[in-house]
């Protein structure tokens, strides 16, 4: 379900902040924080201020480990009475669930919704805003973070135990995500953590589910592919998220995709790029002032048969042996990134590790997966070199990838958000995983693509998907070459694979996800969603109830959706693809014109030496 955009991303900031935009930047009368004993003024960083929706009314959203009746009031020096009774600055009062509060002679009638059974993450950047981050998502922030399971245990414990609260750094992330007026982002600890139960990292995210009303997509996706046995899925836990004082959301925070013995456990070659760097330029050497090679300007996510890396200095230490994470993007997506190359089949792959490549290691990654394309494309499975596409992957990581993305309906596999990995240093061939990003899976995308209808479930989709064809006019003009899992589902050996797995590791775990787990999930976060919702409008009101009775219909229809796939999948995993999904003929026509005048523009750049330059326009 879309989200309603009448409440502008200004309103969940500090409203006594006279710089924040919108109309519901009102100064509030005084700042409230809730609960414990720890919390002793409005600025401890987990103090909350109170929100104003839309109808004139102020919510205080409480944390799941917080007593509701119990609310810790700081006055900002106001005189504060609730009735007849003053409210005396840092002492608790049970408001209730809604009521009337004077201020200064003021009424301000607010209401109180707590959260339950998640955890709490409170935030406070250096600058008090996070202006710059929502300008530039690349702009980081030190700060302090306080990090509490939903009993109210801190997760970030010293050796100590003393609470941790070092935040080294947060900022933005994502691509459409980004551009949603609730944002996500990236965090990195002061220390490793265990938190909520997850392994130790420094690096997380906090992913803000935006486009999906039951917020509960993602984490039916990395359940059930855990459960199937499928390595380095993402953990996850949920969350209610307050930075600087003002309540966020209901995000879940995840594991990153990275390479790390808890993570993805390859050899991580920016380790080693950056040691070089550093011993030849200083301890103090700053990656990212590094010059770019190869074909990198904004048009090269259009040729193929290119790549783009960073010079790296010639060292003893140099090599392409080690761990290489790659991952699937669109070519208007292409050119932010440092290092990746563009297939022959037209398909921009960017590395996630190492992020800062060397030309060696991205002459060895680039040629490896292109024999590997090359096979799967041809009729026999082998390409020229006789290869066959099972010598260079690792058959039963695609089958079980390609099989539980079916089952999530996923619009994006195969496209982008498509992760592979591969490491010399061990088996050297490559696998597919880990999976990752699925909020507009499991029927939340209603717009037909492909000839297919992604709100069906007794549909196959993943199998049917088309990459994005690469030209001057758009990513979704031109998308008539199948995805390497399309081209996979061609291949009977490939099905037999898939349909064993399915058989032995994935129907188990995703019939788990369609029932009672999926129950318990649901009743965890649901007390969360929902203020969630409340903040964000989804539905057009604020009343609790009725965003609780909505939020259950949504629910129920996304039960309902991964009952049906699982019953139609595991009748039909296993069938061979017909790939009956061809564009008709006079669209087909109009597409060879569109294609024939970007190839054109492409030769033009090559011919000229265009690779590395802007012409003035942007894909």
């Amino acid at each position: 379900m879309k989200k309603i955009l009448s409440v502008l991303l200004a309103v969940i900031l500090t409203l006594g902040c006279a710089s924040m935009l919108g109309a519901s930047a009102e100064t509030a009368p005084f700042t409230l924080s809730f609960g414990g004993e720890d919390v002793d003024s409005a600025d401890s960083g987990k103090a909350v201020t109170w929100w104003k929706a839309d109808n004139g009314e102020y919510f205080l959203f409480v944390p799941s480990y917080w007593k509701a009746d119990s609310l810790r009031i700081f006055t900002n020096g106001k005189d504060v009475k609730k009735g007849d009774t003053a409210i005396v600055n840092g002492e608790t009062y049970d408001l209730g669930k809604s009521g009337t509060i004077k201020a200064d002679g003021a009424e301000y009638k607010y209401n109180v919704v707590a959260s339950s059974g998640v955890g709490t993450i409170f935030i406070t950047t250096e600058s008090g805003s996070l202006d710059a981050i929502h300008a530039d998502k690349s702009h980081s922030e030190k700060g302090k973070i306080y990090i509490y399971n939903a009993k109210g245990k801190c997760q970030t414990l010293d050796d100590d135990g003393k609470e941790d609260n070092k935040l080294a750094q947060i900022k933005g992330r994502g691509n459409a995500t980004w551009q949603a007026a609730k944002k996500p982002y990236n965090i990195k600890l002061g220390d490793k953590y265990k938190i909520f139960g997850m392994q130790k990292s420094k690096k997380w995210c906090l992913i803000a589910n935006y486009e999906d009303s039951t917020m509960m997509r993602n984490s039916l996706a990395y359940g059930a592919a855990a459960d199937a046995g499928m390595p380095y899925t993402p953990e996850y836990a949920p969350t209610d998220l307050y930075i600087n004082g003002n309540y966020m959301g209901a995000y879940i925070l995840t594991s990153r995709i990275e390479a790390a013995s808890k993570r993805i456990d390859v050899e991580n070659l920016d380790d080693l790029n950056e040691e070089i760097c550093i011993d030849k330029y200083g301890e103090d050497f700053d990656m990212d002032t590094l010059p770019q090679g190869g074909k990198y300007g904004p048009y090269t996510g259009l040729l193929e048969g290119t790549y783009k890396y960073v010079e790296i200095p010639d060292s003893d230490k140099s090599t392409d042996k080690g761990g290489y994470i790659l991952e699937m993007e669109l070519g208007n997506r292409y050119y932010d990134e440092l290092s990746g190359f563009v297939t022959k089949d037209s398909q921009p792959i960017t590395m996630k590790e190492p992020e800062y490549a060397s030309k060696a290691q991205m002459e060895f990654v680039s040629d490896y997966y292109q024999r590997f394309e090359d096979a799967v494309i041809a009729d026999d499975g082998k390409n020229e070199k006789g290869e066959k596409y099972t010598d260079l992957a690792n058959l039963e990581s695609f089958a079980k990838y390609y099989a539980i993305s079916e089952w999530y309906g996923n619009l994006d596999s195969g496209l982008t958000s498509t992760y592979f990995y591969i490491d010399t240093t061990k088996d050297g061939i490559l696998y597919a995983g880990p999976v990752w990003d699925y909020d507009m899976a499991f029927g939340n995308f209603n717009e037909g693509r492909f000839g297919i209808d992604y709100t069906n479930p007794e549909e196959m989709m993943v199998r049917y998907n088309r990459q994005y064809r690469n030209t001057i006019f758009g990513k979704q003009d031109i998308y008539e070459n199948p995805t390497i899992f399309n081209r996979l589902c061609q291949k009977k050996d490939f099905i037999d694979a898939v349909k064993q797995y399915w058989d032995a590791d994935i129907a188990e775990a995703v019939e788990a996800w369609s029932g009672d787990k999926f129950d318990e999930y649901r009743d965890t976060v649901r007390a969360s969603v929902i203020m969630d919702h409340i903040l964000w409008n989804t539905y057009g009101t604020s009343d609790p109830a009725k965003v609780g009775e909505k939020f259950d219909v949504d629910a129920a229809a996304l039960k309902t959706f991964v009952t049906k796939r699982t019953a139609y999948l595991d009748k039909n995993i296993g069938i061979l693809s017909e790939n009956p999904h061809e564009t008709g003929f006079i669209a087909s026509i109009g597409k060879k014109i569109l294609k024939g005048v970007n190839d054109l523009f492409e030769k033009a750049i090559v011919t000229f030496g265009l690779e590395n330059k802007s012409l003035g326009f942007t894909l």
